[in-house]
């Protein structure tokens, strides 16, 4: 932003110091001074007392001659012509930046968290302790907006669809949750729409559920890989305006915790890497590291 004002600010300044040079170019007329006098020989009067004889060879300034006229004209036709074309690309550049610096729309883009946490969805029933009644997803997301224009992210939705099966789970956002500090997630407020100022960003832990009251068939959790593709819209359309698509893995032992988790009907969370390429904490010597991430 302040790097598009500063060259607002110059190309300014160039137009108005073009606009200066072109006004004050010299004028191309040629004007004879009222003291020289032509006369039919070669002698000139210049004062009552001073005779000046010119000789032959002598060129005398006259009506006729513009000689001496016509390259300080064409000079000076090229100075107006540059100044106009200068002056032309300092007004042209002056709008681009006005309006990449305060018209254009917002311009939102988003990302993932580098992991999606799944966990069981346990629900109170009166006549029992709980229930398992299905499976939430806690996502991490940043929005981008590189605009100085403001936006809003209306609504929010999540796909999910194992790689062997042709269902796709397709889930509402249902609230904001943040990690409380005993390390577990609370929940933050009820979704709702998110504004975003203008060349900022916004971050939210956005939690999907999918129970069989809501969608009738269950999602089974198992072993295996995943895509999942995140929708959002800006405005009141039909189609989203945002979309991003990844995938992940489900490793054997993160569907026995999840499963043993299930049946003991407690709340225990799997932190699944949503970048296959995502490497766990792990100690290498200088020779591995500068192999792996030096140039």
């Amino acid at each position: 932003m302040r790097r598009n004002q500063i060259l607002l600010a110059i190309c300014t300044i160039s137009l108005l110091i073009t606009s200066l040079q072109s006004l004050a170019q010299p004028s191309n007329r040629t004007s004879v001074p009222e003291n020289i006098k032509l006369s039919s020989g070669t002698y000139m009067t210049q004062q009552a007392h001073n005779i000046i004889s010119l000789s032959p060879s002598q060129n005398v300034l006259t009506l006729n001659d513009s000689s001496a006229v016509q390259p300080n004209k064409k000079e000076n036709d090229w100075s107006v012509i540059i100044a106009t074309v200068v002056s032309t690309l300092s007004l042209v550049i002056s709008f681009a930046v006005a309006y990449t610096s305060n018209l254009r729309p917002a311009n939102i883009q988003l990302c993932f968290g580098r992991s999606i946490i799944v966990f069981p969805i346990l629900i109170d029933i009166p006549t029992s302790s709980g229930t398992i009644a299905g499976t939430g997803f806690n996502l991490p997301i940043t929005f981008n907006n590189w605009s100085p224009q403001g936006g809003t992210i209306q609504r929010m939705r999540l796909v999910v669809r194992k790689h062997d099966r042709d269902d796709c789970y397709d889930m509402t956002w249902t609230t904001f949750v943040k990690i409380g500090s005993g390390g577990n997630f609370e929940d933050e407020s009820l979704a709702q729409p998110i504004s975003i100022k203008g060349v900022s960003s916004v971050s939210k832990i956005i939690r999907f559920d999918w129970t069989t009251a809501q969608g009738g068939t269950k999602f089974d959790v198992e072993a295996g890989n995943y895509d999942i593709s995140i929708y959002g819209w800006t405005k009141n359309t039909q189609k989203p305006s945002l979309k991003y698509t990844q995938s992940f893995k489900i490793k054997d032992n993160d569907y026995e915790i999840f499963k043993d988790s299930v049946a003991a009907n407690l709340v225990r969370s799997i932190w699944v890497s949503l970048n296959e390429n995502e490497k766990p904490n792990q100690c290498l010597s200088k020779n591995n590291i500068d192999r792996l991430y030096s140039k």
